[in-house]
């Protein structure tokens, strides 16, 4: 049978908060294990005691805002550059075609 063990850091292994054992069927289960398995739609699940479930880990979830705000800055920058770009290409088409 499949247990968890819920960390309070990551492990350096697998990047995760949890440690996956498999025991024997039978076989007494440690107080720091649970049997819950983590939601497949949890990317860094991390076990949360008061609420006895499994939760997204909010670092990762930081992260990943912060990951997207300097994408949207980044993608805002590029799109600028572009639109410059287009400009100009036009304006030294008209003055090469005017002549």
């Amino acid at each position: 049978m499949k247990v968890y063990q819920p960390l309070d850091q990551k492990d350096p292994a697998t990047e995760m908060w949890y440690k996956e054992w498999n025991l024997p069927e039978g076989f007494p289960l440690p107080n720091d294990v649970t049997l819950l398995a983590p939601d497949s739609t949890l990317v860094h699940p991390k076990w949360d005691n008061s609420l006895g479930a499994w939760v997204e880990d909010e670092d990762f979830i930081a992260i990943l805002i912060g990951r997207n705000e300097n994408l949207s800055a980044d993608l805002k920058i590029a799109t600028d550059r572009v639109d410059m770009t287009e400009s100009a290409l036009l304006d030294l088409a008209d003055m090469i075609l005017s002549k």
